[in-house]
């Protein structure tokens, strides 16, 4: 919705609010009327008439103009979160190589002190985006030990072991969303009941 169509929105309910006060002093020249002189009766319920249906058309069209407000902010918002989304997903590629990163240099660090305020750096640079991103509504989730999410997670692999219910073995990549909008959901790998062994005949 363009900021034009708004604006021309807008206008339009302040020349209704204009007429509002207009029929507010017809309603009293009407009154006043009325008691000077009996004979104008007539004239006075014509008018009052008028009035009330003037008056139940800009009640009407304050109405419409509440609600197109409202869709035009929650638009906005849309729009917004639309933004987000295209700007995670682009730089998806980069947050999993950061992740990478970490998984292969983190262990390494930990022997080598040359590396470790190189992996210092990187993991401050990681931080700052987290921290953009979370005041974008972005959450980042990693569901390690969960039960599994087929709404939110995308199976590569699947694994017979001593569980009771499908429980997320590892995570090869962290899941995305926006407002609890899904934007990638997490790659993990998921372990399964084994199945029941039948009873000797």
């Amino acid at each position: 919705m363009s900021e034009e169509t708004m604006n021309n929105e807008e206008n339009d309910a302040g020349a209704f609010i204009s007429e509002a006060d207009e029929i507010a002093a017809m309603q009293n020249e009407a009154a006043r009327s009325g008691s000077a002189s009996a004979e104008n009766t007539g004239d006075s319920e014509a008018l009052k008439k008028q009035i009330e249906a003037l008056t139940s058309d800009l009640q009407r069209e304050r109405a419409e103009f509440t609600n197109f407000r409202k869709r035009a902010v929650l638009e906005r918002s849309q729009q917004a979160a639309q933004s987000s989304a295209r700007l995670l997903t682009d730089l998806l590629p980069a947050l999993d190589a950061l992740d990478q990163f970490f998984s292969v240099y983190t262990p390494k660090a930990e022997s080598d002190a040359a590396l470790k305020p190189i992996v210092d750096g990187v993991q401050l640079v990681q931080k700052q985006i987290a921290r953009v991103f979370t005041e974008a509504g972005v959450e980042e989730f990693s569901p390690a030990g969960e039960e599994f999410d087929p709404n939110m997670m995308e199976a590569l692999s699947v694994q017979e072991t001593d569980v009771e219910r499908e429980t997320v073995l590892q995570v090869f990549q962290k899941g995305y969303r926006i407002e609890g909008r899904l934007i990638r959901p997490a790659r993990v790998v998921v372990a399964k009941p084994k199945p029941a062994e039948a009873n000797p005949a």
